[in-house]
């Protein structure tokens, strides 16, 4: 009850006066192996697969190849940096950052062109977990950075969270300087909002916990496994995700019997699709989440809810929808103007908050452009 009342204050502080409350606290501590000096002047950063690699002591130019890179790179202040990033376009990169358009992506970035890279004279490539892959880019000259941990995000609540900011850390310090900064104070605040939410749902009966699917798409039995951010996420915010059924752990394809057995009673869409997927299919009639009009579309930013740090505004909004009675405290319009404001320095309209918490982009459509 105590940990309650004391999250209820918490949420119930105006959310510019909070965020200032929350980042003048200390930071957390760096992810992996503190960079050291390496040879001609460099240093040396272990990223997330366990790897030394040395990079220069200032780094200028990035390119950005996994998915959520760039939004990682906005988030710690280094857009300006990014010379090259997949061709991703989530529905609010381009309004928090204009310039966006005008950095070159890659169709393929899990198989780039080598000569393309070289000409970029990068410092710095955040790239997959592929060994050979990665062995070819460091015999030309080029220093990968892995920021996504090989082994999964662990199997305990905590061992997901750490992994989380381990993610962040892991830019700040490849990044440095004030980005290296802003990556402690996203820390800190991760760690404040997960308290927040498991304060209150973590002694939640499981008969308490309604039954929880996921829609990734591009259709409607396309999920997430039980290895993604949104499985944890939604586990935390107080559901019980049917996908713990399957032995999936990836992005999974399962089957409408499956859906029929397990019934869920909240469904979730995500990553710009529409509701319609399920509400206007006749094979998802007899489903209770259909019958009680219980199927929201997640909002999704700079990167997608279900994968990018702005996983953390999913974690409320999922305990927030699941549970109104234990957060009727949580404005997450409020808590979303705030988010952007500080970590992307972009202050959202009301207009624009609406549209976002309505699954769509700021000219009011639903497009996604990443089908894969």
């Amino acid at each position: 009850m105590g940990n309650a009342m004391r999250a209820a204050r918490l949420a119930a502080v105006p959310g510019s006066l909070l965020l200032m409350l929350l980042f003048a606290a200390a930071g957390c501590a760096p992810a992996g192996t503190p960079g050291g000096e390496g040879k001609g002047g460099g240093r040396t950063v272990t990223d997330l697969a366990g790897r030394k690699v040395t990079i220069p002591l200032r780094v200028k130019r990035i390119a950005c190849l996994t998915g959520a890179s760039y939004e990682k790179a906005l988030l710690v202040g280094a857009a300006d940096k990014v010379v090259l990033r997949a061709a991703t376009l989530p529905p609010w990169m381009e309004r928090t950052n204009p310039r966006v358009k005008e950095i070159p992506t890659l169709r393929d970035s899990h198989a780039p062109n080598l000569e393309e890279l070289l000409k970029g004279k990068l410092d710095v490539i955040f790239f997959w977990d592929d060994p050979q892959l990665l062995a070819k880019l460091a015999s030309n000259g080029l220093a990968a950075v892995v920021p996504q941990p090989a082994g999964g995000s662990g199997e305990s609540t905590a061992a997901f969270t750490e992994t989380m900011k381990d993610e962040v850390r892991l830019y700040g310090q490849v990044l440095g300087g004030e980005s290296a900064r802003l990556a402690d104070r996203w820390c800190d605040y991760y760690d404040r909002k997960v308290r927040f939410v498991l304060d209150r749902t973590q002694g939640l009966p499981e008969s308490a916990k309604p039954r929880v699917y996921y829609v990734r798409g591009p259709d409607a039995l396309t999920t997430h496994g039980t290895d993604q951010n949104v499985t944890r996420y939604g586990e935390m915010a107080g559901g019980r995700m049917v996908i713990r059924n399957s032995r999936a752990r990836d992005i999974a394809r399962v089957s409408m019997e499956e859906i029929l057995a397990w019934n869920p009673e909240v469904i979730f869409v995500g990553r710009q699709y529409s509701v319609d997927l399920v509400l206007k299919d006749a094979r998802w009639r007899g489903v209770s989440a259909v019958r009680n009009r219980r199927v929201y579309p997640v909002p999704d930013g700079v990167f997608y809810w279900d994968s990018g740090s702005e996983g953390i505004l999913l974690l409320g909004y999922l305990a927030k929808t699941l549970h109104p009675e234990l957060f009727c405290d949580l404005d997450m319009k409020r808590e979303v103007r705030d988010y952007y404001a500080f970590f992307y320095r972009c202050r959202l309209t009301d207009g624009e908050v609406e549209k976002l918490f309505k699954g769509e982009g700021p000219d009011g459509r639903r497009v996604n452009p990443y089908r894969n």
